[in-house]
């Protein structure tokens, strides 16, 4: 990060992390070890009346071609992209985008600044005012978190828009520390995605398998774009209905 993003960052940390971020701004999260699903539902009550940018601590951001003269295809985010990205998305949330994220680098690029209604993960903007309450959202599944709440929230109709031209680098799952430390495993992954497609399977499919974490990762697809366009023709059938 930037210096100038970095004084308007807080770092979320367990209480007993607490006094290794002693010259950082932080949040300390109520107890100890409860997980990453847990945690994004505490920041998610906490920052309610905000607006704000939830990221993984082990990612980097990325500028994407055309929008550099790099030598790479992607380059870290400089302090201009940041003003433009932090910018341009309070812009978007002005105009009734109240959430959204970022691209992974790892795909191919769509030549496009941004596209809506679709996945993200791993860096997230919310704008807490025009999102349901901590309550009404399903917080059960300790992985799969990432696509588990973007589908709860584009099947209620609350659209999204996610960067291209700003995008995330990271590893896959599997990688030491964080979530992996917390008992993230092939198994749990893999229940996960079970029961992902269990609530949401006009959605998510399986598709196909990878050797992964000394196992074999059930892969999946997600319908994030159907997701929201069934919301609207819900929307729609109820609205000729009370008409």
């Amino acid at each position: 990060m930037t210096p100038s993003v970095k004084q308007i960052t807080r770092l979320v940390v367990q209480p007993k992390e607490q006094h290794l971020y002693s010259n950082y701004p932080i949040i300390v999260l109520p107890d100890n070890d409860i997980g990453i699903t847990a945690t994004r539902k505490f920041i998610w009550h906490y920052a309610k009346d905000q607006r704000y940018f939830v990221m993984d601590d082990d990612v980097k951001m990325a500028c994407r071609k055309p929008w550099h003269n790099g030598d790479k295809t992607k380059r870290i985010m400089t302090q201009k992209d940041w003003d433009i990205c932090l910018s341009t998305t309070n812009t978007w949330m002005d105009d009734g985008i109240s959430w959204g994220g970022f691209r992974t680098g790892g795909l191919p690029p769509t030549t496009k600044e941004y596209i809506d209604n679709s996945g993200t993960a791993e860096v997230f903007f919310f704008d807490g005012k025009q999102l349901p309450n901590v309550d009404d959202l399903d917080w059960e599944l300790s992985t799969a978190e990432d696509i588990s709440l973007s589908l709860q929230l584009l099947s209620k109709g609350y659209h999204n828009r996610v960067w291209d031209r700003f995008v995330y680098l990271s590893d896959f799952v599997g990688t030491e520390g964080g979530c992996l430390d917390m008992g993230r495993n092939l198994k749990m992954i893999n229940d996960n995605h079970a029961k992902l497609i269990k609530k949401f399977p006009d959605y998510v499919s399986y598709n196909g398998e990878k050797e992964m974490m000394g196992g074999i990762f059930n892969k999946i697809k997600v319908q994030y774009k159907k997701a929201y366009l069934d919301s609207q023709k819900s929307k729609s059938s109820l609205e000729t209905f009370m008409n």
